[in-house]
């Protein structure tokens, strides 16, 4: 019964008479009565509701137009897809907004940015970018990406997807955009010139010059920079930046900045030349174009074994430099990638950690390091407690952030219907510092599916109670190692760029998670727990446990199997059962800092 217009509504009601039943529909939510009632009955009647919905899409009634919108959420139908792609054109922002809302719940981001391709040749700077940011959401272009770079004025659409471009065509307007945009831009410029491997003595001496810029973001990206492509001249920059900056974030870049420098200096033939242009007679490449992709990757690291000369490392250093003109893109989707493709990905990272000197390879040569890095360190516990706490990000805490405890849409792909335990916070902040949050000991620092490059550290409080903090969607370039010890605001690594493997193929951002007790917790035998089958969640009971390894029992609608998962506590998200139960044992991250604030 719709109340408020005395309309009773039929079983299986057509035609004209069910354009009045939506009519009344849409006038009853236009003024907020009934919403859940009207909902569930546009739901039942699904694509029948469509033509009736439509009527009030082209209107100049703003509120009208996103009762619409709201309606066609939760229905739809082949009818609707011309008519809402046609108001993606529109110059308001809101409708354009609300009609790729629309079209990509029900058809898919990859259909919406199919609609939107033509819009790139749109006059309108506005419409334009907002095709660009859609289209380039679904795949990296180079053709695309130079043609809106050329133009200062698409800036604002282009800097969020600029850092995985390798290309050096790019390069040029990169360094425009460094000197002449917005924060944000400029911010992904100087990322992006990391990823094109500019480190030239001018492009470094620029970087170095920008330590002392007002604001202590560039500060802090400019020694992000430094400590991939720094050489000995910036050492000094950054030694003398130390002396007088404040900001806990740019001063934890700088001091990893410096410890890079120092470790290439150490470990990396002639590594100040690495990048630059050199003679093409002192490199003897081999003849790798045509091969495939891993070919050429493994090519390299074989040209980095233990007799490798400074030319075999620069000629490693091209292969890899040259070898792709962007980071693929990749989203985790509940399914696994191609094992060739993780082989590949993988390469490139091994070939990251040899080139920079990274610390701590985000993934080990051999079977038996892959295993110590999943399993963790495993030696005692020797750090100073944690007595102080600083939040792991600038600009972190924000009470209307509601990430931990969100519980996923049903139809989200890989986590539906899962609740979120962790801050998701740092959204499109690209290698923003990442600092412990405490004092702390190392237990793990690894790379895994979806995850990115993750740490986590474990820390013990004054009262002698023990808990774990655990970073993940982080940078390939991981500051510290398994057994480290490390203090409160130490830098531990870096946000990972949006799209890409390193970082689980998400948005930029940084996953924040604290869990109870110490590192090493085992499973008890019947107890309740989550387990990932064959791509969808269940809860099962623990038949058998140890540290690193748990056998559960769980019923699938193909019947009850034996899943042998990690035994290890770390995870994104909980079942609702889990949640509601309260033994999942995660703590909401900026309740506990503001516990702690005065520790």
């Amino acid at each position: 019964m719709l109340t408020s217009t005395n309309i009773r509504i039929p079983p299986a009601p057509g035609g004209p008479r069910l354009t009045g039943i939506i009519n009344a529909i849409v006038e009853d939510l236009i003024r907020g009565k009934h919403v859940a009632v009207h909902t569930e009955a546009l739901k039942a009647y699904g694509a029948l509701a469509v033509p009736g919905l439509l009527l009030h899409l082209h209107t100049t009634d703003a509120v009208r137009r996103s009762i619409a919108f709201y309606g066609l959420q939760n229905c739809w139908s082949p009818a609707a897809r011309g008519p809402v792609a046609e108001l993606l054109k529109e110059s308001d922002p809101l409708t354009r907004h609300m009609a790729a809302l629309v079209y990509a719940k029900h058809e898919g981001l990859t259909a919406l940015a199919k609609v939107c391709e033509p819009l790139l040749d749109d006059p309108r700077p506005p419409l334009a970018g907002f095709a660009f940011e859609r289209v380039e959401a679904e795949g990296p272009d180079l053709a695309r990406m130079l043609r809106f770079m050329r133009k200062p004025g698409m800036w604002d659409y282009t800097w969020k997807y600029l850092p995985r471009y390798y290309d050096p065509a790019l390069t040029a307007p990169a360094l425009k955009m460094l000197g002449g945009a917005s924060l944000d831009a400029g911010l992904a410029a100087a990322v992006a010139l990391i990823h094109q491997h500019k480190r030239s003595a001018t492009i470094r001496e620029g970087l170095a010059q920008l330590l002392a810029h007002f604001a202590a973001e560039i500060r802090e990206i400019s020694a992000e920079y430094l400590m991939w492509h720094g050489a000995p001249p910036e050492a000094a920059a950054l030694s003398a930046a130390l002396e007088h900056e404040v900001d806990p974030y740019a001063k934890a870049a700088m001091q990893a900045a410096l410890a890079a420098i120092a470790r290439r200096e150490e470990t990396v033939p002639e590594a100040s030349t690495l990048g630059t242009k050199y003679l093409s007679c002192s490199v003897i490449l081999p003849a790798t174009q045509g091969q495939p992709l891993l070919e050429r990757y493994c090519s390299a690291l074989e040209m980095l074994g233990p007799s490798a000369s400074p030319a075999d490392w620069k000629g490693a250093f091209e292969l890899y430099r040259t070898a792709e003109p962007f980071e693929p893109h990749w989203a985790y989707k509940g399914d696994d990638p191609p094992q060739e493709f993780v082989a590949t990905r993988e390469a490139r990272l091994k070939l990251q950690a040899r080139f920079f000197a990274i610390p701590a390879p985000a993934f080990g040569s051999s079977a038996a390091d892959q295993e110590r890095l999943l399993d963790g360190y495993t030696g005692e516990f020797g750090a100073e407690p944690a007595a102080a706490f600083m939040p792991p990000l600038d600009a972190y805490l924000d009470p209307t952030r509601e990430s931990y405890g969100k519980e996923m849409e049903k139809e989200a792909e890989g986590f539906g219907g899962m609740v979120h335990v962790a801050d998701d916070v740092g959204w499109f902040r690209d290698h923003r510092t990442v600092v412990a949050l405490g004092n702390g000991l190392v237990r793990q620092a690894r790379c895994a599916q979806s995850w990115g490059c993750m740490v986590v550290i474990e820390h013990k409080l004054p009262d002698g109670e023990f808990f774990c903090s655990l970073y993940a969607h982080l940078s390939p370039f991981v500051c510290v190692v398994p057994g480290e010890l490390v203090r409160k605001g130490q830098k531990i690594g870096s946000i990972g760029r949006s799209f890409t493997w390193e970082n689980g193929g998400y948005i930029a951002h940084l996953h924040c998670g604290i869990h109870k007790g110490p590192f090493w917790q085992t499973h008890q035998p019947g107890a309740p727990l989550d387990v990932r089958y064959e791509g969808k969640f269940y809860t099962g009971k623990v038949v058998s446990a140890d540290l690193n390894h748990a056998l559960v029992d769980v019923h699938t609608p193909s019947g009850a199997k034996l899943v042998r998962r990690s035994g290890s506590w770390i995870c994104g998200y909980v079942s609702k059962e889990c949640w509601e139960q309260k033994r999942h044992g995660w703590v909401d991250p900026q309740k506990f800092l503001k516990e702690h604030e005065h520790g």
